[in-house]
């Protein structure tokens, strides 16, 4: 009785500072709110806007195509330029496929693969080269994985054709790896959560007041909103998979698309756990994170679900309960409370993770888990991240040389790498203007070597591509899509 009494008396002071700085950070959230409600990025319709195309959704606003877009160089050396889908289906099969974009044309990939057959693969190698990002490129790309949109905000379309490791059971003796080929196109069948204060005042109220203020009584609103510059969708991709050139296998998996922007030196100390999740009986999907950032905010949830009617309802509380994994347990396990519009309940198994790192937009690493889990009696699967963030990615002061501003009048058949023209990409492509400024940065760092060579141009392309061989290509495409014998 008396050591609780006592336990109380030191409690109270701490109870009283935190409730101040509740309500600190609560009416700076709402001034925030009022300030920018007004240019909100994802406000941009209005069904009442007669003879307004952009409005009334018949063409594409231009702010949906720079979100989506690459970001430019600029944005590169102190934000993230991350995009991330994912999808799961009810025959426990999952596709996870992520690019994150660094300065100087670096990039980092993430691929994992479950097929219903119980293989598993994902990419062995996860650094790369993209291409390069100008006005006209709309392409994310690492190594031999690619992404990019087709129509903003509705449809995306990826691809990948090279080497995946097979981690299907423990290979301890040997890694074996397979040649890999897919394509798989996503398309939207949600609203957006645009990650902003006002989706749940009340819980980021909460978060801000549990961590640590650097400056007293002056909450860190502008490192939140800076650190959770992201959006996502829910959708679903479709596609074909073909393992080392055996026949295409087709898959039908329901997930989501996001997008990350956040400024890289705001969450450095960041942990997280993130699980996404589906049930195919009647359409649930959900997005739960619960993130920690020092001197922003502890413990904050965010996130959403999309219900049965596919109404987007942001995430309020969320309380999740992981078994650790141990060496006797191979497994792992979890139960989840939440509310979003309603009250969730649901339980499920975590399988061993694999470990991603990340090198560009943020330097830590995420253990990647398949989980399946019940609501009630409805039987679903998804991904759990979890994950830290070590620092701030190393940036380099020196910047590959940009794209020729102005196009040689004459573009020859050829180039090679140390001509400046074969800098610019309308001239040699992405892969050959790459190494075109790579070719003019070694040869003023002195500290690598490219290899001479020779770009076949876009001019011998357009040469060589004759009316009667485009008829031969429409001939052969119609033969292999089945549109007429052959």
């Amino acid at each position: 009785m008396i050591v609780s009494f006592i336990i109380t008396l030191f409690k109270a002071p701490l109870e009283f500072i935190y409730w101040i700085k509740w309500a600190i950070a609560y009416i700076a959230i709402r001034i925030c709110n009022a300030l920018q409600s007004k240019r909100r990025r994802f406000d941009l319709y209005d069904l009442r806007a007669t003879g307004d195309p952009f409005k009334l959704g018949f063409l594409t606003p231009h702010l949906e195509k720079e979100l989506e877009s690459p970001c430019p160089e600029s944005h590169l050396q102190e934000a993230a330029d991350e995009v991330v889908f994912y999808g799961v289906n009810s025959k426990s099969e999952c596709l996870l496929v992520r690019i994150a974009r660094g300065c100087n044309q670096m990039a980092d990939a993430w691929i994992y693969l479950k097929l219903a057959n119980g293989k598993t693969y994902n990419l062995a190698e996860t650094m790369g080269y993209q291409q390069s990002s100008d006005d006209k490129n709309r392409i994310f790309s690492c190594g031999k994985l690619q992404m990019h949109y087709l129509s903003p905000m509705r449809r995306w379309r990826i691809f990948y054709c090279g080497m995946l490791k097979d981690i299907s059971g423990h290979k301890e003796d040997y890694e074996e790896s397979v040649f890999v080929k897919f394509v798989f196109v996503w398309r939207a069948s949600s609203d957006v959560y645009d990650c902003t204060l006002d989706t749940n005042p009340e819980g980021f109220a909460d978060a801000i007041a549990g961590s640590e203020w650097k400056v007293p009584f002056v909450p860190p609103i502008k490192k939140v909103t800076d650190a959770l510059n992201m959006y996502a969708q829910t959708g679903v991709v479709t596609g074909t998979v073909s393992v080392n050139d055996e026949s295409d296998y087709e898959m039908y998996l329901f997930g989501e698309r996001i997008r990350n922007l956040g400024k890289s030196a705001n969450i450095v100390g960041c942990k997280f756990t993130s699980i996404l999740g589906n049930t195919p009986a009647n359409g649930l999907t959900f997005h739960l994170t619960n993130v920690s950032v020092p001197y922003a905010f502890k413990n904050l949830p965010l996130g959403f679900v999309v219900d049965p009617d596919g109404n987007l309802v942001p995430l309020r509380e969320l309380d999740i309960d992981i078994v650790p994994f141990s060496a006797k347990r191979p497994e792992s396990s979890f139960k989840l409370n939440l509310i979003a519009g309603q009250q969730y309940e649901f339980s499920g198994s975590i399988a061993e993770p694999i470990v991603f790192y990340s090198g560009q937009g943020w330097s830590g690493y995420l253990d990647l888990s398949y989980i399946e889990f019940t609501i009630g009696n409805r039987k679903g699967s998804g991904l759990m991240f979890s994950g830290e963030v070590y620092k701030e990615p190393k940036r380099t002061n020196k910047i590959i040389p940009p794209p020729l501003e102005v196009m040689p009048s004459s573009v020859p058949l050829t180039v090679q790498f140390a001509e400046e023209a074969s800098r610019a990409g309308e001239v040699s492509g992405g892969k050959g203007s790459s190494l075109g400024r790579l070719t003019h940065l070694s040869q003023e760092e002195k500290t690598f070597i490219v290899p001479k060579g020779i770009v076949v141009t876009t001019a011998a392309y357009s040469e060589f591509l004759t009316p009667e061989i485009l008829k031969e290509v429409k001939h052969l495409e119609d033969v292999a899509y089945g549109n007429q014998q052959g």
